[in-house]
């Protein structure tokens, strides 16, 4: 797996996107060649040239993604992929029409747009149909020995036969390794028995996973041991799961490892620039949104009788603060419904962002009651306030659709996460995702 973003992506992925990248820039550059009547060397040595190929081609990129293309990247309906990839041509085509009104200069030539959309979707097509009919099955070579008892390892394992696209697959499961023969489960398959270097050779295996709620015996510790230095890889399961399932696993933190690591509280310097751009892009958004946020205001009094803000008592990383959104009743009115659906109900929390009780980007504000209740169940709880709450976070793109109540443990495993990689990066990655829900899905990240 590759890191971007402070993110764990499949190989797999990264590499196709690379390709769909080359292929949509080839596609366009070849089209140009090809069809323009000025000489294309001169067309790409100027700037609007270069802007406005680099617009179609980021165009397309976007829309690729938008589309969830790059999560779900093996074919289950061809029907499905030629309606996507049609629907990001038709997304670009209408950009450009909005670049030819606001700067013609950077339009690019409609006859270069139309082949070569016409050849970067033929090409996305097939090499997708290729991609999942060949190349997946090959990169799905990584096997995973899982050894222990840990709940993180069926965790793992469970997130692994839900997500193929990862390229990963548990070859076998040891529970309870004995004196000198270790009893292998292999899913679907039959238990075999043999030593942990037999088991490896045996299932394939290309990595070893390793998690014990009790910590591991010394002759255990010596038989991994003696496998790594013979050129097996040997993994943590904590580290394993941290990196595959994107979340920090509860099982493998202790008291020790928050008291002497400060892995899991961001530098002052960090969170001073977050406030910092945070502020400048709350005042953008108030200002540019302010005559939209008045108009709702005026739906809301003439739809309902009841106030148009809501005030809610939430805990913030200094203390409880007041929290307002503007009103939204449960099955309430039509337009309760639309901005329920569209996330502009939150508009308001801007101005937390702005007073510096909230980021756009952190975890779920939550209300003091309850989160003093959890801070009594859940260990570690507090450590998810060493940042701001946010309007947005890891955990809420990684939990908006899964129905109420929501699994407080789970939550908090993505929001250390969170804290612990976090990064302007990652905000940025965080905010990109939380818009491609709010547009494809209606939901409130």
């Amino acid at each position: 797996m590759i890191r971007l973003f402070r993110v764990f992506v499949p190989a797999s992925t990264f590499g196709l996107f690379l390709f769909e990248a080359l292929l949509i820039l080839s596609s366009f550059v070849f089209s140009a060649y090809l069809l323009l009547e000025v000489d294309p060397t001169d067309y790409f040595s100027s700037l609007p040239g270069l802007a406005s190929v680099a617009l179609v081609w980021l165009s397309i990129l976007f829309g690729i993604y938008f589309q969830s293309l790059y999560s779900q990247i093996r074919v289950r309906s061809r029907l499905l992929l030629l309606q996507q990839l049609l629907m990001v041509a038709g997304v670009a085509f209408l950009l450009q029409a909005l670049i030819s009104a606001a700067a013609p200069d950077l339009q690019i030539p409609l006859r270069v747009m139309l082949l070569g959309s016409l050849l970067s979707i033929a090409g996305i097509f097939a090499g997708r149909l290729l991609f999942s009919a060949f190349v997946l099955p090959l990169v799905a070579g990584e096997r995973l020995l899982l050894i222990g008892n840990s709940p993180l390892l069926r965790d793992l394992a469970s997130h692994l036969a839900r997500n193929p696209q990862s390229g990963i697959q548990v070859a076998g499961y040891i529970g309870r390794p004995a004196s000198e023969e270790t009893a292998v489960s292999e899913p679907g398959g039959e238990g075999r028995t043999g030593s942990l270097e037999d088991s490896i050779q045996a299932l394939h295996a290309s990595r070893v996973v390793v998690g014990f709620e009790g910590g591991l015996s010394s002759r255990l510790a010596h038989e991994l041991l003696e496998l790594r230095f013979s050129g097996h890889a040997i993994e943590d399961a904590a580290g394993t799961y941290e990196k595959i399932c994107s979340r920090e696993g509860l099982s493998g933190l202790n008291a020790t490892r928050l008291l002497y690591s400060k892995e899991f509280e961001p530098g002052t310097r960090a969170l001073f620039f977050q406030a910092i751009g945070n502020c400048l892009i709350a005042a953008a958004v108030l200002t540019l949104l302010s005559p939209l946020m008045v108009l709702i205001a005026v739906l809301l009094r003439l739809s309902s009788r009841e106030g148009v803000i809501e005030r809610q008592l939430r805990e913030g990383r200094n203390g409880p603060f007041t929290l307002y959104r503007f009103r939204v009743a449960a099955g309430g009115t039509r337009v309760g419904r639309i901005l329920s659906r569209t996330g502009l109900y939150a508009l308001p929390q801007f101005i937390h962002v702005l007073r510096g009780q909230m980021s756009i980007v952190g975890p779920r504000p939550e209300r003091p009651e309850f989160a003093r209740e959890l801070s009594r169940h859940i260990p570690f709880y507090p450590h998810r306030l060493n940042v701001r709450p946010g309007i947005t976070g890891w955990s809420q793109i990684h939990m908006w659709h899964l129905p109420a109540p929501r699994d407080s443990m789970v939550e908090l495993e993505y929001d250390l996460y969170y804290i612990k990689y976090f990064s302007p990066m990652l905000d940025i990655f965080v905010i990109a995702q939380a818009i491609k829900i709010l547009l494809l899905w209606g939901g409130h990240p």
